[in-house]
């Protein structure tokens, strides 16, 4: 029984400790993601969301999202120079804010709820491959404007989840994602 208590005492603990560290997002904003407000917008205006997870736990999922962690180390930022990587100077500013505007729809969608985003983690996945299949500058754009419009469109209900795969990229795009 005591062995029972100790384990009991032990979890709550981590489970406080957790939130403890995930409340800091609230004031300890890393300055490698997009500004907070806009997160806390998007949280605001979504009720379904509200009812199912906390600003806390939303805006954690957000830091994840950019800066990776345990479970997936590699965050969005993770593949700026991969991206990036041979383009010129106009290209590279022409990819990059594209990148950026992409990169907060995604993870405005993808922080939410498991139960409520329209954005799951093998999406994630195969967009991240996308980009990096794309080997050719022009393809690396073309592919981050079809994701940017898939993005939008999944958003906006015009397209259904289950459209997002392998074979819609490989067939619009001259990449091998094999």
């Amino acid at each position: 029984m005591a062995l029972m208590v100790r384990l009991l005492f032990c979890g709550l603990f981590v489970m406080l400790l957790g939130a403890c560290t995930s409340a800091r997002v609230l004031t300890e904003w890393p300055a490698s993601v997009p500004a907070q407000q806009i997160f806390l917008q998007a949280y605001e205006q979504d009720a379904v969301n509200q009812a199912q997870q906390t600003n806390v736990q939303y805006l954690t999922w957000i830091v994840r999202f950019y800066e990776g962690w345990e479970m997936m180390p590699t965050g969005w930022n993770d593949m700026t120079p991969v991206v990036l990587s041979d383009l010129g100077v106009q290209q590279a500013e022409q990819v990059a804010e594209l990148r950026d505007e992409l990169g907060v729809m995604i993870a405005a969608e993808w922080a939410k709820d498991n139960d409520v985003r329209i954005i799951d983690t093998a999406m994630l996945s195969l967009w991240g491959g996308v980009m990096v299949a794309a080997l050719e500058p022009e393809v690396r754009i073309d592919a981050i404007e079809l994701i940017t419009d898939d993005v939008e469109r999944l958003l906006a209900g015009e397209l259904a989840p289950a459209r997002i795969n392998d074979e819609r990229y490989a067939s619009r795009l001259p990449i091998d994602l094999d």
